[in-house]
C-alpha cells in the first residue's frame, strides 16, 4: 500500500524548456525520494509549444508534447505573462494543497527566480502563493518575472547582451526570500547561471556549485557528479525551508556559498 502525501506542504515543480512535468518528474526522481516525507511534489507544463530542448533526445525520444515557459516570438509580453500565470493557477488550485515552495530546471530555474522576485518586491502575481522559499538547478539570467514592473531590460544599463544585463544587480533587485541556487562548472550557461545568484542576498541564499553539466546530478549520462551531490542539494533544501521564518521579519538562513569537487568541500 503506498502511502498518502496529500498532508504534505506542495513543492511546486517548473521544468526546462524543451521538456515537460512528465519529464521533469522522471528527472527528479532522485530529489522526490529523499524527501517523499517532507513535500508534496506537484509538477506544471508550460503553456506554450516546443521543440525538444538541449539533452532531451534521445533519451526521452516519444515523450512529445514538449513545452516552454518563455515565448520567443512574443508580441505581447503581458499576455504571455497572464498565460503562465493561468498555467500555474490552474495546476495549483486542481491540487488543493499549501504550496510552501517552488523548484525550477534551467528555464524553469529562470521563472522560480522571477516568482521569488515578484514577491519580494510585493508585486506578486495574482493568485500565486507567499513562497517560503524557491530553489533554482542550473539556472540562468535573468529572471523570468510575470510582473513587467520586474522586468530587468527596464532598467538602465552600460549595455545588454542576448542573455540579459551585463551590469551588476542594484540594491533593490535583491530578492530575499530564501533559496538555494545550484549549478555545475561544466554546464555552457555555467556564466549566466553566475549572474543569476548576484541578484540574491547571500543572507539568505546557498549557492552550490558542483563539477557537473547542464543537469542534475546522477542523470542519465551523467559521469562527472559525485554521487552523493543529489543528498547535499536536499541538505541544502531542507536547511532553508526548516531554517525559514515569517517572510515579513526578512530573516533567513545564514549565507553559505558552497563549492564541491568530487564531492570535497573546497570553498
Amino acid at each position: 500500500m503506498v502511502e498518502s502525501d496529500d498532508h504534505l506542504p506542495r513543492l511546486l515543480c517548473l521544468h526546462g524548456g524543451g521538456t515537460s512535468a512528465m519529464i521533469f518528474k522522471i528527472q527528479t526522481r532522485r530529489l522526490q525520494w529523499a524527501l517523499r516525507s517532507t513535500f508534496k511534489f506537484v509538477f506544471a507544463d508550460g503553456p506554450f509549444p516546443s521543440g525538444a530542448g538541449p539533452g532531451v533526445l534521445p533519451v526521452f525520444a516519444g515523450c512529445e508534447p514538449y513545452f516552454r515557459w518563455l515565448n520567443p516570438a512574443s508580441q505581447a509580453p503581458e499576455q504571455d505573462q497572464r498565460r503562465v500565470r493561468q498555467a500555474l493557477r490552474k495546476v495549483m488550485d486542481d491540487d488543493g494543497g499549501e504550496f510552501v515552495g517552488v523548484l525550477g530546471f534551467s528555464q524553469g530555474a529562470r521563472l522560480t527566480a522571477g516568482l521569488l522576485a515578484d514577491q519580494d518586491e510585493r508585486n506578486a502575481a495574482d493568485g500565486m502563493p507567499n513562497w517560503k522559499f524557491g530553489v533554482m538547478l542550473c539556472g540562468s539570467f535573468p529572471p523570468l518575472s510575470l510582473s513587467l514592473a520586474r522586468t530587468p531590460s527596464t532598467k538602465p544599463s552600460q549595455g545588454v547582451d542576448e542573455h540579459g544585463e551585463t551590469r551588476e544587480p542594484e540594491d533593490d533587485e535583491i530578492v530575499h526570500v530564501p533559496c538555494v541556487l545550484v549549478r555545475g562548472t561544466l554546464d555552457p550557461h555555467s556564466e549566466k547561471g553566475r549572474r543569476l545568484v548576484k541578484y540574491f542576498d547571500p543572507e539568505t541564499a546557498i549557492s552550490m556549485v558542483f563539477k557537473m553539466g547542464h543537469h542534475l546530478p546522477g542523470a542519465a549520462g551523467d559521469t562527472t557528479s559525485d554521487k552523493g551531490d543529489s543528498q547535499k542539494i536536499v541538505d541544502a533544501i531542507l536547511k532553508v525551508y526548516a531554517d525559514h521564518l515569517p517572510y515579513e521579519v526578512l530573516k533567513a538562513p545564514k549565507a553559505t556559498a558552497i563549492e564541491y569537487g568530487n564531492g570535497q568541500l573546497s570553498a
